[in-house]
């Protein structure tokens, strides 16, 4: 079995990330299915576009930082974790994407297949990360307020 040939940190992490999950209402499960297919379905873009590349870069960083950290801080509710990996690795790949905008518009509008699947997978990628940005801010000024 996999779980058994992980070092007993991560094994653990990754046990208690799934009870963790599983702990969630269904509606917020399903919101993190949803991210986790946006994002990787970066792949179907990362040979020609440099977005998507950052957007797969993006998800794989969070997954590797979310899993080591939760591992060396097994008491952390992984949320939490996650919260921050989003804030501090998140925004600025949305900055980013937000820069390059006027030349995804441009692909748009040049009416090619492809440019118009791409540029509209862009911008739910980008609406999924703002929705989840203000989400995540939204609960650390909340913690932070008291």
């Amino acid at each position: 079995m996999l779980l058994a040939s992980l070092p007993d940190a991560f094994r653990q992490a990754l046990e208690l990330r799934l009870a963790e999950v599983d702990a969630l209402p269904e509606n917020v499960q399903t919101w993190m299915v949803f991210m986790r297919t946006m994002f990787l379905s970066s792949l179907l873009f990362a040979w020609w576009r440099k977005e998507a590349r950052i957007v797969l870069a993006m998800a794989v960083t969070t997954a590797l930082l979310l899993f080591s950290i939760k591992a060396a801080m097994l008491d952390v509710h992984s949320g939490e974790i996650g919260r921050i990996i989003h804030i501090v690795i998140w925004t600025p790949a949305l900055i980013y994407l937000f820069k390059r905008l006027p030349l995804r518009l441009q692909d748009f509008r040049s009416r090619q297949p492809f440019a118009i699947i791409y540029s509209l997978w862009l911008s739910v990628v980008m609406i999924v990360l703002t929705v989840s940005l203000v989400l995540d801010y939204g609960v650390l000024i909340m913690r932070l307020l008291g």
